[in-house]
Parts: C-alpha cells; sequence; structure tokens
C-alpha cells in the first residue's frame, strides 16, 4: 500500500488521567497524575495510525481535545498526507495562533498520519522515517524529581 492510498475516515480523541505511583515534585509544580491524550486516526483502508499527547496540565485537555476533532474534521476525506496535513492544519489556525494549544493539536495528528503511512508501508516507523531500528542506551536519570524516591514514602513506591 502507499502513501496515496490512504484517506482520512475519522479520529477518536480519548483524554485520560493516569495516577502516578510516585509523584513527580519539579519547580512548575507537584504531579500527582499525568494527563494523556490518546488519538486514533481511522483511514477509509482500515489502516489505524496512533499517536498520544502529554499535555502537562489537564484542564488543558478541555481547549485541545476539540481543536483535534476541529481539525480532523476538516481534514475527512482527504489523503492522509502529513506536511500538507501540517500546512493545512497550522493554517487554519493561524488567526488564533500557530503555538501552544494550536500547534499542539495539529502536531497529535500529524504524529497519527506518520504511523499510519508506515503500517500502510509495513516498516516500522523509525525506519518509514530515515531511521534505523536497535538498542537504545537507558539511564535512570529519576525523571523532573526534586524529592529523593524514598521521601515519597512507602505508599508512593
Amino acid at each position: 500500500m502507499t502513501r496515496s492510498q490512504l484517506t482520512l475516515k475519522s479520529v477518536r480523541v480519548r483524554p485520560v488521567v493516569v495516577p502516578l505511583k510516585r509523584p513527580i515534585v519539579s519547580k512548575v509544580g507537584l504531579y500527582q497524575d499525568w494527563p494523556l491524550i490518546l488519538i486514533d486516526l481511522y483511514t477509509n483502508e482500515g489502516v489505524v495510525g496512533h499517536s498520544y499527547l502529554e499535555p502537562y496540565l489537564k484542564q488543558s485537555m478541555r481547549y485541545i481535545v476539540p481543536a483535534i476533532e476541529d481539525l480532523a474534521e476538516a481534514a475527512k476525506g482527504q489523503p492522509v498526507a502529513p506536511f500538507d496535513g501540517f500546512r493545512r492544519g497550522i493554517g487554519s489556525l493561524h488567526l488564533v495562533g500557530r503555538e501552544g494549544v494550536s500547534l499542539i493539536a495539529v502536531s497529535g495528528l500529524d504524529m497519527a498520519a506518520w504511523d499510519a503511512l508506515a503500517k500502510a508501508a509495513e516498516m516500522p516507523l523509525a525506519v518509514f522515517l530515515g531511521g534505523t531500528v536497535g538498542p537504545v542506551p537507558a539511564y535512570n536519570s529519576s525523571g523532573l524529581w526534586l524529592t529523593p524516591p524514598c521521601a515519597t514514602g512507602p505508599a508512593q513506591q
């Protein structure tokens, strides 16, 4: 299947809040749970692309989710073409700004579109985008925490 064969059918957007086993304590605040926006991009050809956003603030989901849904509705029936879709999405939000919530919403759809195209090409997304698949060195930075792991108490560990 080629890129030009995918056409956007619909998008499902789900805001979820995940409780954290260990709260994040950073300079900008205390986070006991983490908001995620899950995006499923359905095509007429049966390929589904997935992406997710982490908007940091739960209340921001009230603005981002409808923006994603509006962008998807405007793109319904259009070819799944990330460069064109990104340009179209940013252009449609020009009057409200090309950063912040607008850019976050457009980016969520953009990532789902790339995922759908990689699946249609039967390639890992990394390879589809020109990279390689292989081991990645990992490390434990303890994230953004300003408190040591044991300071959160036994119930949080």
